[in-house]
């Protein structure tokens, strides 16, 4: 399982080959020519005619002395504006990936990183709502309700295999770059899953995370729900989840008074309701764990009247809900039905087909035990092959990732004779097409030669007998083909004569 890093750091300056140039243009370094001509050297004939006088040999070796002090002035000089060239002394990172070993450098966090348009998928209407065509890349995060500050994971398919994908998040759903949380590998399977720290900063504020494939269009974007944590005060039990039932005892309130009760929050709708005695206290109160952030949490009493707040702590165990559709394979048109179990009591279900992202394709209602029933219905023509099928608990963001085959139609035709003469009269016995579809029949081959010769309805079961008569002409005496196909389904039959051979395909 690829491991995830979500504290990158990458330096701000890198090397600029434009600069090359003008560090060279700035350094001093005198060439050979100059360094000669400063040089008192003198020339042959002047030498010859000092002879061997004192005077004469101690010119001579200076001027030779000098010369090569130069030469290694300018040879240091010139491996000096390499290093320069290079990236200077450490100053900055050499990002053409031509450098040694070592571990990789991090991405800082901080840094924006530009957030490519998904590319639009084909949908096909299911019901009110329209869905994707195709599984695509999706991603979740799980739990989908996080603190600031908290951990998640992000997990998902559809990406290409042992592809580089980068994890953003972005604040608003139309900002073009993201911040850059870090990276993660898929595996050969195209399937992601990795944690990452939502950054303190975030606030309460929803926030989009999303997953890009370097060199590549495809993208996931999903949801993510920030929720504050609370001062801290005591209860009776400090683990649970999402519909077990605690006892609480509070004080100091008003006598009389009316207590919103909250998980993990201090606004919206309290999931239930206290009131005090006539001491301004409460003993012993049984309540459902409501709805709160995974990880450390509180319980939290606010008194209507006094606005006097009390606090425990609760330590908020994850979901994890289950799914299963059934049958597993079907075609398009026949029934499907979903059930799962594990959610919030009550809460809504959010079912998303191939995206998470717009409206759900359905919604379904958990009960007081978190389950869902017996939810059905029709697939829609225009599936074809994997599905995915995603589950989020509206409140709890808790979420199950399942799926579905849809298998292609296979229709079958036989005419009523295998040949005959010109004016003999031809129709056909067909099975396996979707049932009351109308069909198509076609005579001759290619996308030329073919004609329509009729049109017919199947029976509910996708069968027809004796339909899409068919006269045979001279010119297809020596045989001809059939193709029927049928406008929802796609299904095609093929069926042929042939008067050499005296059958049908």
């Amino acid at each position: 399982m690829p491991e995830y890093d979500d504290d990158w750091d990458v330096p701000e300056d890198r090397d600029d080959p434009e600069n090359e140039e003008e560090i060279l243009e700035d350094e001093d370094v005198p060439d050979e020519e100059d360094i000669l001509e400063e040089e008192e050297i003198p020339d042959e004939e002047n030498t010859l005619g000092e002879g061997n006088t004192p005077d004469g040999d101690k010119k001579k070796k200076l001027s030779w002395k000098t010369v090569l002090l130069a030469l290694v002035v300018f040879a240091i000089v010139g491996s000096l504006v390499q290093v320069v060239a290079r990236g200077g002394f450490g100053g900055a990172l050499n990002t053409t990936g031509g450098g040694g070993g070592g571990a990789p450098k991090k991405e800082h966090s901080r840094q924006e990183q530009e957030i490519r348009p998904p590319k639009q998928p084909k949908t096909i209407k299911l019901g009110n709502q329209r869905v994707p065509q195709a599984s695509g890349p999706i991603i979740v995060i799980n739990p989908g309700l996080v603190n600031p500050g908290g951990s998640a994971a992000v997990e998902g398919g559809g990406f290409d295999k042992k592809a580089t994908v980068d994890i953003l998040l972005k604040v608003r759903k139309s900002d073009t770059k993201g911040r850059a949380i870090g990276s993660v590998r898929s595996d050969r399977f195209g399937s992601i899953y990795a944690r990452f720290t939502m950054p303190e900063s975030a606030g309460n504020r929803p926030a989009t995370l999303v997953a890009q494939q370097r060199g590549s269009t495809k993208a996931a974007e999903a949801k993510v729900i920030t929720g504050g944590a609370v001062g801290t005060a005591k209860i009776n039990k400090l683990v649970g989840r999402p519909g077990d039932v605690v006892t609480v005892t509070a004080r100091g309130f008003r006598p009389g008074e009316t207590i919103d009760v909250f998980w993990g929050r201090t606004t919206g709708t309290p999931v239930t309701t206290l009131h005090t005695d006539s001491s301004g206290g409460v003993g012993q109160a049984a309540i459902k764990v409501g709805v709160a952030p995974t990880g450390s949490s509180t319980l939290v009493l606010v008194g209507k009247r006094s606005k006097t707040t009390a606090t425990a702590p609760f330590q908020m165990l994850a979901m994890y809900p289950s799914m299963k559709s059934k049958p597993y394979a079907l075609k398009a048109g026949q029934r499907i039905t979903l059930s799962a179990n594990k959610f919030a009591p009550g809460e809504r279900v959010l079912v998303y087909i191939n995206s998470t992202g717009g409206l759900p394709a359905f919604t379904a209602q958990a009960n007081a035990m978190g389950q869902i029933r017996d939810v059905a219905f029709n697939v829609p023509f225009g599936l074809k092959g994997r599905q995915t099928l995603m589950a989020i608990g509206d409140q709890s963001r808790a979420v199950v990732r399942s799926g579905f085959t849809v298998l292609p139609y296979t229709p079958s035709a036989e005419p009523s004779a295998f040949g005959g003469r010109a004016g003999t009269t031809l129709s056909f016995y067909v099975a396996g097409f979707a049932p009351g579809e109308t069909v198509n029949a076609y005579a001759g081959s290619g996308s030329k030669g073919q004609r329509k010769i009729g049109t017919f309805q199947v029976d509910s079961r996708g069968k027809a007998s004796a339909v899409g008569s068919y006269k045979i002409t001279p010119a297809d005496e020596s045989g001809v083909a059939f193709q029927l196909i049928g406008q929802k389904s796609g299904g095609v039959a093929k069926a042929s004569i042939n008067m050499s051979q005296g059958r049908g395909d």
